[in-house]
């Protein structure tokens, strides 16, 4: 498939855990060597696959032809450049269209066909119709009690059908509510879950405005069983102690608001179920949708989670501070870094939790924890409030036993005029193996572009004084998980991932192009920063797609600073151009050490400054 704007599995992985790639030196060898083409065809297509289908009514046509070839679709001249790459903006017809392509060099005429189909969204008009499998809920959802917050009662109610109508629903025998047409043909609805209800499918009613009427019922059943809370365990096996895998997390609702990374043995309060969710209750008024792969239920009258801690341990290492709370059960909990300058706080908010500390053994003011603070939250919530010496290197929270233990990374002691000296960092070259990345029109996908970049990278940044650690020397497949494991591993100050970007379907590729970084956690934007500025002053005619906050799965892990570098548009043929060219490559891989070793002397700065 091809890559979309940032490839999906950064977003939101579940790829199993294996070995590590080899982390000795690379051994030199030739951009001949490190680029090597896939495809010797006389006409190449990277995108899109002939069978395609997009929901747009344009496609992007990109690849290449032989070096001085001619190329047609359908007739047309297409243009071509001396170097045979192409990139078009093809419109389409609705349903299914025929681009034949033909390559033309020397008296030999290549043929290519591709089939793309145009399925724009259909409104629907006339007579009543509804889309039966529009109608959610989809799968059954079952609460164990009513919900104690209008939030928590609200299940959305959705079906498509015919535009221009009325639409109502019912849920057992109560109801008609009332719906709105939110969009031509999609109407929604909420339905508040009652004290009790016999599980019973939510029934649609729509009426047309020639008077025609509908009726449809959803797949999944609502029902209020009153049978009460259950407590459940956390039995996922979770990676490392500060990746926050996707595939683990509690969300508040839907979408990608993330809440809570369960540690194992935590125990929490099962309200109700859907199909592959469980509804926990993390307190009086938070809800949170935890998949089921990550619990157990423990046997029923098992008593609900209450801790209560009366001491705070705070302690300087080497390496760490930590913040140790002695707690007799294991339960939920969140850390959120504070935003703004300096962004030195920590957050921890313990669920069911009581606190009640008479004192802090502490031995304050060494190491890097500046002060703590707890107070006791009325619906059933203690938080800790971590003040730190500046904004932290890199945190993580687990258990040891029932004690939670907070480790906030030691800031290094720097040198503004070798500021890389004995660095440890792990740099990352995206994708490898049989995860090609993006598609590259001149025959090398991403993977083999983004590797001797990073390559380079490293080379200069051992140049400098760093220790650099590769996550893959070679085309090779890492498992994304294991490359924020390695940094971990290293005990490295940051993990920097470099990639190439390209558009998703529907975006016409004149309208992207530029260098982007990409964080998610506070402490790792003045790294982003850093290495965007340079990458923009160094390579000004690439174009600036700016600093990016995203959740995504290499940006996402809090041990250590975490970025992902997008250093050019494989859809963007100047862009595309200067990555294919090995003084173009040198001149990112410069601005990306460049833009670390900025990181570094300004924090060395600062750090002098610093009382």
């Amino acid at each position: 498939m091809r890559r979309l704007l940032l490839t999906a599995a950064l977003l939101l992985t579940g790829a199993a855990l294996a070995q590590t790639a080899p982390t000795a030196p690379p051994t030199p060898a030739s951009a001949a060597t490190l680029l090597p083409p896939i495809s010797d065809a006389p006409i190449f297509v990277a995108y899109p696959p002939s069978g395609h289908t997009v929901s747009h009514a344009n496609v992007l046509l990109e690849g290449s032809v032989k070096p001085g070839a001619t190329l047609t679709l359908n007739g047309q001249a297409v243009d071509v450049g001396t170097d045979g790459l192409f990139i078009e903006w093809v419109p389409l017809k609705p349903g299914e269209n025929v681009l034949v392509l033909e390559s033309a060099q020397g008296g030999q005429v290549a043929r290519q066909e591709l089939r793309v189909t145009s399925a724009l969204p259909q409104v629907l008009t006339g007579a009543a119709q509804i889309v039966a499998a529009s109608v959610t809920p989809g799968a059954d959802r079952v609460a164990y009690l009513q919900p104690t917050t209008l939030e928590g009662r609200a299940v959305p109610v959705s079906f498509t059908g015919t535009a221009g109508g009325t639409a109502t629903f019912r849920v057992g025998d109560l109801g008609p509510f009332a719906m709105t047409e939110t969009a031509p043909g999609r109407y929604a609805g909420t339905f508040l879950l009652p004290e009790r209800l016999a599980a019973a499918p939510v029934q649609v009613t729509l009426t047309a405005t020639d008077g025609s009427a509908a009726t449809a019922s959803s797949a999944g059943k609502l029902s209020v069983t009153g049978t009460g809370p259950r407590v459940a365990e956390v039995t996922a096996t979770i990676p490392g102690r500060g990746l926050q895998a996707g595939t683990f997390v509690w969300r508040n609702g839907v979408g990608r608001n993330y809440v809570v990374y369960p540690r194992p043995g935590a125990l929490a309060v099962v309200v109700g179920e859907d199909a592959a969710t469980y509804v926990v209750q993390a307190s009086g008024t938070l809800t949170l949708n935890a998949p089921k792969s990550t619990l157990t239920l423990r046997p029923g009258g098992t008593p609900l989670p209450r801790a209560v801690f009366t001491r705070i341990d705070v302690k300087a290492g080497d390496t760490h501070s930590e913040v140790r709370l002695n707690l007799p059960t294991r339960v939920p909990f969140t850390v959120e870094q504070g935003v703004g300058p300096g962004a030195s706080s920590l957050d921890l908010r313990l669920f069911h939790t009581v606190s009640d500390v008479d004192y802090i053994l502490s031995d304050l003011p060494n190491g890097t924890v500046r002060d703590v603070r707890w107070t006791h939250e009325a619906d059933g919530v203690a938080r800790v409030r971590v003040d730190l010496k500046g904004a932290p290197w890199g945190y993580d929270v687990t258990y040891e036993g029932t004690t939670l233990v907070l480790r906030v990374r030691n800031a290094p002691r720097l040198n503004a005029g070798a500021p890389l000296t004995g660095r440890v960092i792990v740099i990352d070259p995206g994708h490898g193996g049989d995860e090609f990345g993006g598609a590259g029109p001149l025959r090398v996908p991403e993977k083999n572009l983004m590797l001797p970049l990073s390559l380079r990278v490293a080379e200069l940044l051992r140049q400098r004084g760093a220790v650099v650690v590769l996550t893959r020397e070679a085309d090779v497949t890492v498992p994304i998980y294991n490359r924020p494991l390695l940094a971990e591993e290293k005990n490295a100050d940051l993990l920097v991932s470099i990639h190439a970007n390209a558009i998703p379907d529907g975006v016409d590729p004149r309208t992207r192009r530029g260098s982007g970084v990409y964080y998610y956690q506070p402490q790792a934007r003045a790294l982003a920063d850093a290495i965007q500025t340079s990458l923009v002053g160094t390579l000004p005619e690439v174009g600036n797609d700016g600093v990016h906050y995203q959740n995504l799965a290499l940006a996402r892990p809090t041990t250590q600073l975490s970025v992902l570098v997008e250093t050019a548009f494989l859809t963007d043929k100047g862009n595309l151009r200067l990555l294919m060219s090995e003084s173009g490559r040198e001149r990112f891989a410069q601005a990306i050490a460049q833009g670390i070793e900025r990181f570094y002397r300004d924090a060395a700065v600062a750090q002098r400054l610093r009382p």
